[in-house]
């Protein structure tokens, strides 16, 4: 029997590629931080003042994606952040049972029709989101009145 006959090999391929993409990844962090450590090192030998700590890519990635530092985010983009998952999550369940009961009705074979039960499954990750989405929402302070506008100033006389 052939390697490329298996019906692993394209499991085991995606699997090795995954664990090369999870080792150059750490290789390129470990050499981020020995460069970053050698600068630090030389400014102290040279005297000088020792250069800012720069966030990371993945922390520069998280702040901008929640549109706040990393360690505190903004509730209310959150909660937005779930309710789209969650609506993409409903809409892609709907459309795949969709998808495979018109495909039962074409080919006339009601086998196909178990296709649908896969829809349920983003279907029901979507309800999940949206029901989280629900509980942060209670969970929030409410948030303050609208300032009330001035008075109009008096008008002056000349």
């Amino acid at each position: 029997m052939n390697w490329s006959d298996s019906p692993f090999s394209v499991p085991i391929a995606f699997f090795i590629a995954w664990l090369g993409v999870v080792i150059v990844k750490t290789v390129s962090a470990y050499k981020v931080r020995k460069l970053r450590s050698q600068e630090r090192l030389a400014a102290i030998e040279k005297g000088l003042p020792l250069p800012p700590d720069e966030p990371t890519a993945e922390e520069k990635e998280m702040a901008s994606g929640l549109g706040g530092s990393p360690r505190t985010p903004n509730p209310a983009r959150r909660i937005g952040y779930l309710r789209t998952g969650g609506i993409i999550c409903i809409s892609t369940g709907v459309g795949i049972m969709l998808f495979f009961m018109a495909l039962t009705h074409i080919v006339q074979n009601r086998m196909v029709l178990c296709g649908a039960a896969v829809g349920l499954i983003p279907l029901a990750i979507g309800v999940g989101l949206l029901i989280d989405m629900s509980i942060q929402r209670k969970d929030q302070p409410p948030a303050p009145p609208p300032a009330a506008p001035e008075p109009p100033a008096p008008p002056t006389q000349y």
